[in-house]
């Protein structure tokens, strides 16, 4: 009877042993588990990057998308834990992907000024690049002609927008005429509608006077002059002034 229960306890004994075992070991895998490191999977597609995760005894998960300039668009551009932490396998890792580069379209800057211009590329995400200044009828001064890119073309934030704008309306050059001789009237009148100031030396009165004519010029006559020039005359009657057409 005594040898029955000793061997009854001792089986318990062995059970008892046994379950412990088994828990400790659970508890080993659940709270300790494998330590493995985490590879890096950035710039692969998230198939690749599932693929090699789970060959490490880890799982993933993705988060969305960002634009990014640094990593094709459908590649892991970000994943946290980061490559290189030691972590418990089963781990889960998070990854974003990427978009690729945010597209911006080149803003229209044709007839604006060029400071305008300047302002709207830089607003836009774009740097201004080269600036070329031709000749061109029918624009004026610092008159944007076109950019390069286009506007309305797509291109990725910081691209260089190259600028040609106006100098302005061509200067034409007038063969400055003998004016020797002629009432200082009529010198306003010709010159004046080339845009050519006249300014009468020294400080006579009644320079308005239908009697005064020119007695020398300068520049002589055969030099060239254009829109904006000034021309110095005396005359044989008249006052001193300074007449601007």
């Amino acid at each position: 009877m005594i040898r029955r229960l000793l061997t009854y306890l001792a089986v318990f004994a062995a059970a008892i042993l046994a379950v412990a075992l088994l828990i400790n070991f659970v508890m080993a895998v659940l709270v300790g588990g494998k330590q493995v490191d985490v590879p890096d999977v950035r710039g692969l597609s998230e198939r690749d990057a599932f693929d090699a995760l789970r060959r490490s005894g880890l799982t993933s998960a993705c988060l969305g998308t960002e634009y990014s300039s640094d990593y094709p668009d459908s590649t892991v551009m970000i994943q946290d834990p980061p490559a290189g932490r030691n972590v418990k396998q089963g781990r889960k890792v998070f990854i974003t992907l990427s978009r690729g580069p945010e597209l911006r379209a080149i803003p229209y800057c044709v007839g604006k000024t060029l400071r305008t211009a300047e302002l709207f590329i830089e607003r836009s995400g774009f740097t201004v690049g080269a600036l070329t200044m031709v000749t061109k009828d029918g624009t004026y001064d610092s008159e944007v002609i076109a950019t390069d890119p286009p506007a309305g073309q797509s291109a990725t934030s910081g691209k260089v927008v190259n600028i040609l704008a106006s100098k302005g309306l061509p200067r034409t050059k007038y063969i400055l005429p003998d004016l020797t001789g002629k009432s200082l009237e009529a010198v306003r009148i010709q010159l004046g509608r080339l845009g050519v100031a006249v300014r009468q030396a020294g400080e006579e009165d009644e320079f308005t006077s239908a009697r005064a004519r020119v007695r020398s010029q300068e520049p002589p006559a055969g030099f060239f002059v254009g829109r904006g020039d000034t021309i110095t005359v005396s005359v044989s009657s008249g006052s001193g002034g300074h007449i601007q057409i």
